[in-house]
């Protein structure tokens, strides 16, 4: 379960340095306009005012898939049901029944460990004679 909630943190983690690498490359694409427009002036101010009406046709639609992103709550137990339909697709086997045979498992571990204990030492018990 540990390695599902490792896997939910990294894709976290990447749709978090995505959107910050993106931000940065809109700086980075506003520096190089800033440096055109010293060189030629109207075609910067043309290309930056086509990328401002373009940013402002799609910050709509980025912020509606970036709050759908963040509006999902990952829960531990929405994690052991995607665990269990992807195991039940893969082998046809169902989480009751693979519940049930880890119930079986541990059972026979508790078995096992138990015949390899030292057994009690047994005392013969002296006869009596009888009358």
């Amino acid at each position: 379960m540990s390695n599902l909630l490792n896997q939910a943190q990294t894709i976290y983690t990447t749709a978090k340095d995505t959107a910050k690498t993106s931000i940065t490359a809109g700086f980075g694409v506003y520096g190089i306009i800033l440096d055109e427009a010293s060189k030629s002036s109207d075609k910067v101010t043309q290309l930056f005012e086509s990328l401002v009406e373009r940013g402002t046709q799609v910050e709509p639609k980025l912020k509606e898939q970036m709050s759908a992103i963040f509006a999902k709550t990952i829960t531990l137990e929405s994690i052991e049901t995607k665990a269990q339909s992807i195991t039940s697709r893969f082998t046809g086997v169902q989480g009751s029944k693979l519940n049930e045979l880890e119930s079986k498992i541990d059972l026979l571990t508790t078995m096992v460990s138990e015949l390899k204990t030292t057994p009690k030492k047994i005392t013969k018990v002296p006869a009596t004679a009888e009358a």
